[in-house]
């Protein structure tokens, strides 16, 4: 019985070889800045060495007494993994797992493995097209914490039509200096500036990397582990354990009563992902100059607070759970730097971001922060590329960036399929012609910019009769327009949905008609036109005149995208109601 049993092993093993020689050829496919294309294989070697020693072992096995045969049937699952919990590691097996050095992950994924494919973007002129500024799109001027009282500043960028947005960072401990008692006049203040500008803020609250002690003196008080080192200021900075349980559950009360005041203020863009790690980010050993310095603390993480890869991941998705739950309508905003710069910090990375993005989708922006230059971090762009048809991406610049590399990262923003950067504030006030015209090429591109270029309507419509009409969209832009549709905890890329509206002559709505477009809009890709018919149903209508307007709206929502125009070419400006033409209505 137990030599059966061994074989059935076996033979699932020789599946699992099949499968994973299969996955030799799965490849990310990269351009290179010569055009040459280049490849990384995943590799699978010594299968048959594993195959051997499993029939070995096999062949000696001893026969099963009736206990262990009854045992074995009681601990039999009919679910493989019903809870996503941890599973099991593989006793026939285990060997496999030094032949294939992907770490172990706390839930199955297998919709998300992909294989991950770069495209270059290759847009579309259209004279005369601007910036369509749509919510989630488009240039956000990072704001440092010594800037944020200086409002002639603030107001200063904000008027600017390039601008869509702030970016900005604040402390816990100025927004809750005392436990319970909180001080949001910054905060609220920052949001009314962006309001009365027609913008939107990104908000991050850190713990960590702003100030000497970003979190609140009453948190260590309470009995938050902490440990200290020397910042780049030179001074001593106070660093949380950030998995520590105290300090964890004082967090966790901070973010609810974050998002009970601000969940649904729609001055705000997103609300970044934080506490988790230094400076509003991920990385939760922060960046030392002094190389013994950096060693040691490390290792103080790691000896006298047991840090250790499974324990960051855990934490992490601890962490990142307060957000959707303290925020159920604003979007979220995720850094994807590896939590710790080493191998197996990317390794982390990747089963954070799939757990994020396969547990809430849209509801998550993914953002690579701290680029300091026009160069990839691979990790980082690999995460970008696999997830961008589920959600939208963007960049966040550091201070230190120089226009050189600005006007080259241009090119790669558009490549990685980016909808908005978080730009240094100092490129909006140098008035640097260079960079202005960079800036202004590069928020023209980004994410979906949408055109409708041709409706074709019947002259004459008998009444009751159906409507037929045909659409031709292009998408200027470097993603599609993807409408976040709620299920379960989880926002799905979906549709935005075409209406056409008849008014009658007094500019009364008499009909409104929805339909989704035959390629749905999260399809839209950059430079190919989309043209289909649609026969739309019509109530009885009085004989007359109707005006026609045209929209691309969330049903849900009702929400309209703004679009340009190009059915009038001299006039492509950005509006959420297209004027597309008359219908005559007849007996």
């Amino acid at each position: 019985m137990r030599l059966r049993q061994s074989l059935s092993i076996t033979s699932k093993i020789k599946c699992t070889i099949a499968e994973k020689s299969a996955c030799a050829q799965e490849h990310i496919k990269i351009t290179g800045r010569n055009g040459e294309e280049m490849f990384t294989k995943r590799l699978f070697a010594y299968a048959s060495i594993a195959l051997t020693i499993s029939i070995a072992s096999a062949a000696y096995a001893d026969e099963p007494t009736a206990k262990e045969e009854d045992a074995d049937q009681k601990t039999a699952a009919p679910n493989d993994n019903p809870e996503g919990k941890m599973r099991p590691k593989n006793k026939a097996g285990e060997f496999l797992k030094y032949f294939n050095p992907v770490h172990e992950k706390t839930y199955l994924n297998d919709s998300q493995d992909r294989i991950i494919k770069k495209r270059s973007f290759k847009g579309t002129e259209l004279a005369g097209a601007q910036a369509v500024p749509n919510k989630e799109l488009g240039l956000f001027a990072n704001i440092d914490l010594s800037q944020l009282p200086d409002d002639n500043l603030l107001k200063e960028i904000l008027s600017q039509p390039s601008v869509n947005g702030l970016s900005v960072m604040v402390p816990w401990a100025s927004a809750e200096p005392v436990e319970g008692q909180f001080e949001w006049k910054q905060i609220d203040h920052l949001l009314d500036l962006a309001g009365q500008n027609k913008k939107s803020v990104i908000l991050r609250v850190t713990t960590c990397g702003l100030t000497d002690s970003d979190t609140p003196k009453w948190v260590f008080d309470a009995g938050a582990k902490s440990v200290s080192f020397t910042g780049a200021n030179g001074k001593t900075t106070t660093m949380p354990v950030f998995w520590d349980t105290t300090y964890l559950a004082k967090w966790s009360n901070f973010i609810n009563a974050l998002g009970s005041r601000y969940d649904k203020n729609t001055n705000l863009h997103s609300v970044g992902i934080t506490g988790g790690g230094v400076g509003g980010g991920t990385l939760v050993i922060p960046n030392i100059e002094n190389k013994d310095d950096h060693a040691k603390l490390e290792t103080s993480l790691k000896s006298e607070f047991g840090m250790n890869q499974r324990q960051l991941v855990q934490h992490w998705k601890y962490v990142a759970d307060l957000f959707p739950h303290a925020f159920p309508t604003c979007r979220l905003n995720f850094d994807i730097d590896p939590p710790t710069a080493n191998r197996a910090g990317e390794d982390s990375l990747d089963e954070i971001s799939d757990y994020l993005i396969y547990r809430y989708g849209q509801r998550v922006y993914l953002t690579r922060q701290n680029i300091a230059d026009a160069k990839h971090g691979f990790d980082q762009y690999r995460v970008l590329l696999k997830f961008k048809p589920d959600t939208i991406t963007g960049y966040r610049l550091s201070p230190t960036i120089t226009s050189d590399s600005l006007d080259k990262l241009a090119k790669f923003a558009l490549d990685d399929g980016i909808s908005f950067i978080e730009v240094p504030s100092q490129f909006f006030t140098a008035k640097d012609e260079a960079v202005v015209h960079t800036l202004e090429r590069l928020r023209s591109k980004l994410g979906y910019q949408l055109v409708s270029q041709n409706i074709t309507l019947p002259s004459d419509l008998k009444s009751g009769e159906p409507l037929k009409a045909s659409f031709t969209f292009l998408n200027l832009g470097s993603a599609p327009a993807m409408r976040p549709s709620r299920q379960f905890d989880k926002d799905v890329a979906s549709s935005y949905k075409v209406q056409l509206e008849l008014r009658d002559g007094s500019g009364k709505p008499v009909v409104q008609s929805l339909h989704t477009p035959q390629v749905p809009t999260q399809k839209w890709i950059a430079g190919t036109p989309v043209t289909w018919e649609e026969s739309l149903k019509m109530p009885k209508l009085s004989p007359g005149q109707y005006s026609v307007y045209l929209s691309l709206i969330d049903a849900d929502t009702k929400r309209k995208l703004q679009l340009l125009d190009a059915l009038k070419p001299d006039h492509l400006t950005a509006q959420d109601t297209i004027a597309a033409g008359k219908v005559q209505v007849v007996e």
